[in-house]
């Protein structure tokens, strides 16, 4: 008996599903009547934003990279401080940092993307120690352990209210979502998993390996430093705790219980990391304890997490293979073995 051909990966899976999760969180605000429930909201699409860049750099490129909190905190840093001491408008600010953060993803991406799997590991997380070390002692710069304010936000010389904010911050991270989604779904997508799949393969196969990857960190960089602006602006202060081991350790829990390389990931992930704490403060002093089985199980039971489940089912949709495929599978599973 033939071999079953296996259905063609679809290359363009429908953006209906976002568009979904989009309207969803345009429909929030009528919902939550509270500003603390509003807050844990942005919270969740701020660690969205933050680990679609580190899904685009380690779930699909397979570059296990520990500085995203470095990144994160430096765009918070430089949106306070370009407002604070040049005098720049919010949006140059927000320009500004997401500029400063490319060039520097740039310049430690040279030489570190020589690096492979615990070694690139190792070095970037140095990268977060030592910004996290400067952010600490550099006081007369940083403020220490206090921190910078961060003027805030204004329209028409009023400031902008919780539900206001809430809707920037749910503007920015539809953009990644938009441009997270095009590029799993686009030719550089396909360039990064085979990549993470088989590097030299790749290469072999005319892949330019090293521009990919450089290009994709930089890119994970300047998301880290999107969801870093809307923190800033949110908690209107930035404090070095933004590079501390527990964003890095957020990012990981988000990545497993979501699940690397899937596309919706980060967004189920941070959902569940962000609200499941409000949820176990019930169990008291236990708290860390359930939290910490929870995890264990997913890693047990679910290794690609819950959006990995999701679309391996195809419970969100997707365009089916071509005709001539289907007809052609049809035909083989009607032939007697």
């Amino acid at each position: 008996m033939l071999a079953r051909p296996r259905p063609e990966a679809p290359r363009a899976p429908t953006i209906v599903p976002v568009l979904c999760i989009l309207a969803l969180g345009l429909a929030l605000p009528l919902v939550l009547t509270s500003g603390f429930h509003i807050r844990l909201a942005m919270l969740v699409w701020i660690y969205a934003i933050l680990c679609m860049g580190f899904n685009l750099l380690y779930g699909y490129s397979g570059q296990i990279s520990l500085g995203q909190p470095a990144f994160y905190a430096i765009g918070a840093y430089a949106f306070g401080m370009l407002q604070v001491m040049l005098g720049w408008s919010p949006v140059l600010a927000f320009l500004g940092s997401l500029a400063l953060v490319a060039v520097l993803s740039l310049l430690i991406g040279l030489p570190l993307l020589r690096l492979r799997t615990h070694y690139l590991a190792m070095a970037t997380l140095a990268f977060m120690l030592i910004q996290n070390g400067v952010a600490n002692r550099w006081i007369e710069f940083t403020g220490g352990q206090s921190g910078i304010a961060v003027p805030p936000l204004q329209w028409g010389g009023e400031p902008i209210g919780r539900t206001g904010i809430y809707y920037i911050v749910l503007a920015l991270a539809a953009a990644v979502l938009l441009l997270h989604d095009l590029l799993i779904r686009s030719h550089l997508g396909r360039a990064m998993q085979a990549i993470r799949d088989d590097e030299t393969a790749a290469q072999a196969l005319g892949v330019r390996v090293t521009r990919y990857k450089l290009r994709v960190l930089v890119l994970s960089g300047v998301m880290a430093a999107v969801a870093g602006v809307c923190f800033g602006f949110t908690s209107l202060r930035v404090d070095p705790s933004l590079s501390e081991f527990h964003v890095l350790v957020s990012m990981l829990t988000i990545a497993v219980v979501g699940g690397l390389g899937t596309r919706f990931g980060p967004i189920v992930g941070a959902v569940i990391v962000v609200v499941l704490p409000q949820l176990l403060t019930q169990f008291g002093e236990l708290e860390t304890v359930v939290y910490g089985l929870f995890i264990l199980l997913f890693l047990l039971f679910l290794p690609h997490g819950l959006a990995g489940v999701l679309e391996r089912r195809d419970w969100f949709a997707r365009r089916s293979s071509s005709p001539r495929m289907a007809s052609r599978t049809r035909e083989l599973e009607r032939e007697p073995s």
